[in-house]
């Protein structure tokens, strides 16, 4: 299929098979890198919000740029999980085989990792439902600076919130969430042509207090480590364990997660991101971001803004429908 064709990416049908479909070397190295990523606490809590239903105080803080419904009750009244929570055994369901590349195992991991806080979200088992939490509404006028998946989840990554196109719905919406809590960020990979050279990079979009904002490649050494870990024959200690990930000064191979992906060429599914519409700000237009934090070298910060004006000049006025990901008029599928 050409993602490419009249300029927009085009649904396709998504093949699940069980992990028991794969032969007894491959299942047994996925089953190792998928207990030792649940055996960290981080993984643990994370998946433990998703069946409380709201996500910790603390954790709801832990963005990039502060949260916009900073006036909801959780960040005063939600400082710890319920109680009565208990350990839910899952069923995992993939879409291709383990490989031999290290990043196709990584592949494989951050889809599991994604699937299980969707299918925790799924059984519907929020412990806040009937309380004051989770029946508490905004104002009209505070609505609006809700996520897209409020109220039925607050459990949402700025990045990763055009659940109307996801296969999974809202489901997905929060599977990105926690995929981020536990490995660092979304895991994206480059999508380019696969005949290039060095087109076997991981990268990841974080989302956390001082922590780069943009599409960070991993350096070789984390994905080194993150492998290492993942292979471990024995449950690695927390000394062990390289989770979460998250993007540094020494990461330099970056791109804007504002840019459409087919001019990136890195993303992990088609669906993913959306355009954002002209209507919402480009953080490349804010002092928030255009700083040397999350631009190295510093020249890029003038290109940045350079990006931004001619991407929101070439993208056209709509925002794209749920069966339409990337609109891009004609100019830009000539420059592709």
């Amino acid at each position: 299929m050409d993602l490419r064709r009249d300029g927009h990416i085009h649904d396709y049908e998504e093949v699940y098979l069980p992990i028991a479909s794969l032969n007894d070397h491959s299942r047994e190295i996925l089953t190792r890198a998928i207990t030792n990523v649940l055996s960290t606490d981080l993984a643990k809590q994370t998946y433990t919000q998703i069946v409380d239903g709201l996500p910790l105080s603390d954790v709801a803080r832990d963005t990039y740029l502060p949260p916009p419904y900073f006036r909801h009750p959780l960040f005063t009244d939600h400082n710890e999980l319920c109680t009565d929570l208990h350990t839910i055994q899952l069923l995992l369901w993939y879409q291709h085989t383990v490989p031999e590349r290290p990043r196709a195992l990584v592949e494989l991991v951050a889809r599991c990792v994604h699937q299980i806080g969707a299918w925790l979200y799924r059984q519907d088992r929020s412990r806040h439902k009937e309380d004051a939490l989770g029946k508490w509404r905004p104002s009209e006028s505070d609505a609006r600076f809700y996520p897209k998946t409020f109220p039925e989840t607050l459990f949402c990554h700025p990045w990763y919130r055009d659940y109307d196109q996801y296969p999974g719905g809202i489901a997905d919406s929060v599977g990105y969430w926690a995929e981020a809590r536990i490995l660092g960020g979304v895991i994206v990979f480059d999508r380019r042509d696969p005949i290039m050279e060095d087109n076997d990079g991981v990268y990841t979009i974080a989302d956390r207090k001082r922590t780069i904002y943009r599409i960070c490649r991993f350096l070789d050494g984390q994905v080194e480590d993150l492998v290492d870990f993942l292979l471990s024959e024995t449950t690695p200690s927390p000394e062990q364990c390289p989770l979460p990930i998250l993007p540094g000064p020494n990461n330099g191979q970056r791109f804007d997660p504002e840019s459409p992906i087919l001019r990136t060429g890195v993303w992990r599914d088609p669906w993913e991101r959306r355009l954002r519409p002209r209507t919402e700000k480009d953080l490349r237009n804010t002092t928030s971001v255009t700083n040397e934090f999350n631009y190295e070298p510093h020249w890029d910060m003038g290109e940045a803004k350079e990006r931004c004006r001619r991407e929101r000049t070439e993208r056209g006025y709509a925002y794209p429908g749920p069966r339409v990901i990337l609109q891009l008029d004609q100019t830009f599928r000539s420059a592709a």
